[in-house]
This record gives structure tokens, sequence and C-alpha cells, in this order.
């Protein structure tokens, strides 16, 4: 269960344009305290704050995570890319046919 928290906190974040250690200041939490929860038993309390930082329902910080995505890196002709979805891998693929 503490992957799934920890996913959706990190995704959420991400969506959010958010970095982990400014989640953990509008808790009023340190980082490592923050990552202490995100991957072990998390009190009430600070998933309650997590969700209210990213305005989220606790319940969603707890949705099984959808394991059909499709992200990554690829290194193309020696450059290295990220894709967080199947449409941006194949935009990056079609890309780099065409040099």
């Amino acid at each position: 269960m503490e992957k799934v928290l920890a996913e959706n906190v990190k995704r959420l974040c991400k969506e959010q344009k958010k970095q982990l250690k400014d989640l953990a200041s509008e808790m009023g939490v340190d980082p490592a305290s923050l990552n202490r929860a995100m991957y072990g038993n998390a009190r009430l309390d600070t998933i309650k704050k997590m969700a209210n930082a990213l305005g989220a329902s606790i319940k969603s910080l707890f949705d099984p995570i959808d394991d059909d995505t499709v992200e990554g890196y690829i290194k193309i002709k020696g450059k290295i890319y990220q894709f967080n979805d199947i449409n941006e891998l194949n935009q990056l693929l079609q890309k780099n046919n065409k040099l």
C-alpha cells in the first residue's frame, strides 16, 4: 500500500509541477519526514496534510496505480529523451525517424 501512496503523491506533484520539498514545506514537515511517511506507515494526520497540500482526497492517494502506464527514457542517436505516455513516445520516434 505504501508504494501506491508514494507513486500517487509523486504523480500529483509532477502534474502540479511541484517538487517533493515544496510539498513538504506546504505540509509543515521536513522532506525526510515526508519521504518516511510516503514509504512507511504514515499517520492519518500526515496523510490528511498530504491530501490538503495536493488538493486531493485521501482516497485518491490510495487509488490503484494504472499498470498500463507507459513512461520512461529512451536514447536515440546519443540523446536521451523522457516520455510520459504512449503518445509522447510515438512523437519522439516519429520526430527522430525524420532525422
